[in-house]
């Protein structure tokens, strides 16, 4: 049997892997009550899983919200705050955030402000939440329909990722979490980066040990630099990007997930990367041909590029109107805080729709 990562920090305790949620069952001794918040989705397909495996833990308070990004909404969160009061939800309370990124992005923020701030644990029921969206502090909402436009740095108490509720999951949220853990073998992880290199995600094996060594390369940075002040600024690879061209889908009425824009993103700034820091022409090729292998580009064109640029200037690391890029200098070593030319920027996007698949 697995036994599961257990981490503690100074903030957060950590418990990932095969058999988490089982290892978890003490963090709830100390709270009067228990409430749950969690999505649609998740509440017809994971929560019975987490009910059964916390038998003994009696949930005091259920709030369900409507799945979706395009739902990471102010109009949410006011329904979450009435559903707290309504539960007369009190500082002794435990919320438990039960979902994905979406979910534990809007709930954590929901729990960091109501009465000025209720504990929460967050257990991610995705890929994605596994190895990132969880992890890390960040809470928010979309706004005006741009990405995490408003949100707030608080950790949880706990983290509880467990591969269990894994086989629930749809296709294309496997591919939007595998784009988070290429990430991590690109910007700081070689040995996990050569782990993966060529396959497509329905090929990888041993699930439970890949989530755990990207949730630790990312639990590794953000436990140093919790405000993203300096190297936490690193995960941001293929973000810059990627956030626009999110927006730019969600703003179309045509949604794509999260990890499908940071793939697209991925691809650009990894040409940014080749053109500044002279990467490899291989190390260009292998990358794009591997995001390639598991992702399909999308078909915006050249007209929409002074859209998307105008989408980027809303991202949230521009400083003094100058747009700072995490790039690559090699596969494993990523820099941050390089300002990239406009030319540049609009040259990788050009890179991106007029070069075709390069898979052999």
């Amino acid at each position: 049997m697995n036994i599961p990562l257990v981490l503690e920090t100074d903030t957060v305790s950590y418990i990932i892997g095969d058999n988490a949620i089982e290892k978890s069952v003490n963090k709830f001794r100390q709270f009067k009550r228990i409430i749950v918040i969690t999505d649609d989705n998740v509440e017809k397909y994971c929560l019975p899983v987490f009910r059964k495996k916390l038998s003994s833990i009696e949930i005091d308070g259920i709030i369900t919200i409507i799945s979706g990004e395009e739902n990471k909404s102010i109009h949410q969160l006011i329904y979450i705050w009435n559903e707290l009061t309504r539960l007369n939800a009190g500082r002794d309370d435990l919320i438990v955030n039960l979902g994905g990124g979406v979910l534990t992005d809007i709930a954590g923020m929901a729990a960091a402000t109501f009465k000025r701030g209720l504990q929460f644990m967050n257990f991610p029921t995705t890929l994605l939440g596994m190895v990132d969206a969880a992890i890390g502090g960040k809470t928010g909402i979309d706004f005006a329909r741009f990405k995490n436009q408003v949100g707030l740095f608080v950790n949880p108490t706990c983290v509880i990722a467990d591969p269990v509720f894994l086989s629930t999951l749809e296709e294309i949220h496997w591919h939007s979490g595998f784009a988070e853990v290429m990430k991590y073998g690109l910007i700081m992880d070689r040995e996990l980066w050569q782990k993966l290199e060529g396959k497509n995600y329905h090929e990888v094996e041993d699930w439970n040990n890949v989530i755990i060594k990207a949730a630790r390369d990312k639990i590794d940075i953000v436990r140093f630099d919790v405000l993203e002040k300096g190297i936490r600024k690193n995960l941001n690879f293929g973000h810059t990007i990627g956030h626009a061209l999110e927006s730019f889908y969600l703003k179309s009425g045509n949604p794509v997930t999260h990890g499908m824009a940071i793939a697209a993103g991925m691809i650009c700034e990894t040409w940014l990367s080749s053109k500044i820091y002279s990467i490899e022409c291989t190390c260009l090729e292998s990358i794009v041909k591997m995001i390639d292998k598991n992702f399909s580009r999308f078909n915006f064109t050249e007209n929409d590029i002074p859209r998307i640029m105008q989408l980027m200037k809303q991202d949230k690391k521009i400083r003094k109107n100058k747009q700072n890029f995490s790039l690559l200098r090699k596969i494993g070593k990523a820099v941050h805080e390089v300002e990239v030319d406009n030319n540049l920027i609009i040259q990788s996007l050009e890179f991106y729709i007029n070069r075709k698949s390069i898979i052999s």
